[in-house]
């Protein structure tokens, strides 16, 4: 009998393990409810001037009600320029208060205008729970109809240097001043590059090596001064190379795609 008193126990406690697995009916999963932008507008869509200066719209629809509605501007580079908050209030630019259309009037002004048609406006929702909707993109243009070529107005470079011999590497350090009519920030990145061509006229491998004005200091950029209008690039010369005179042509270009002159300089390679 002391045998089955003990072997009941572990029986009746299986049961009431069991029971304690059982699903709670009571239990309710939360159900999130994400705002949705169901259409955006940004007018106008292209702009030839220093200034921005649009109306935003952006029809929302919410189960819960809205906290706010924002869109961010981004410039060809990705930087963003500004944010502004879209309103539903009646108050000009807004039309009807409490329809779900959200507006408001952006307006930048540009030091140096950066022209290009890739700008984004981005358009996003968040309810009072804090609950984002998907974000939306306008791309609208920057233009400049009368616009100016750059310049490459100084080049720093070696007039010769020693071929490299056996697995030696002979390094040369070449550097371009830019200048653009429309302001620094017009040229491209990279804008500045060159072409190089052997004694012979046959184009060196790996035409046209990029110039760089990012203010990296290692190998092989070798600039100090981010975004001054100052383009370098160290280049290395090794294994087997023809004597005589190596013709570099240089050249930039801006964001219009308007190239420079091209300004000449002559590397003597020499024993």
């Amino acid at each position: 009998m002391q045998y089955l008193k003990y072997a009941v126990i572990p029986i009746i406690l299986g049961i009431v393990i069991i029971s304690c697995e059982k699903d709670d009916s009571t239990v309710i999963d939360p159900v999130l409810h994400f705002p949705a932008i169901l259409s955006t507008t940004f007018t106008p869509s292209s702009f030839d001037s220093d200034t921005i200066d649009a109306v935003a719209t952006a029809q929302v629809s919410s189960e819960e009600p809205i906290g706010r509605v924002s869109v961010t501007i981004n410039n060809p580079d990705g930087v963003e320029a500004a944010v502004f908050e879209l309103k539903d209030d009646g108050v000009s630019p807004d039309v009807t208060a409490g329809d779900g259309i959200y507006t408001v009037r952006v307006l930048i002004i540009q030091n140096c205008r950066v022209v290009g048609n890739n700008w984004k406006a981005d358009f996003i929702a968040e309810n009072e729970s804090g609950l984002f909707s998907p974000i939306i993109s306008e791309n609208f243009d920057v233009i400049r109809t009368n616009n100016q070529r750059p310049t490459i107005t100084k080049i720093y470079m070696p007039d010769s240097l020693q071929a490299p011999t056996g697995n030696d590497t002979v390094f040369a350090f070449l550097k371009v001043q830019v200048s653009d009519p429309n302001g620094l920030c017009d040229i491209l990145s990279p804008g500045a590059y060159f072409n190089s061509f052997r004694p012979n006229g046959i184009p060196a491998t790996g035409n046209p090596f990029i110039m760089y004005d990012n203010g990296i200091e290692t190998r092989p950029f070798c600039d100090t001064v981010a975004n001054d209008g100052k383009y370098s690039l160290l280049i290395g010369l090794y294994g087997s190379f023809d004597l005589g005179n190596y013709t570099f042509k240089f050249n930039c270009r801006d964001r219009s795609l308007a190239v420079s002159d091209t300004l000449f300089h002559i590397l003597n390679i020499h024993q």
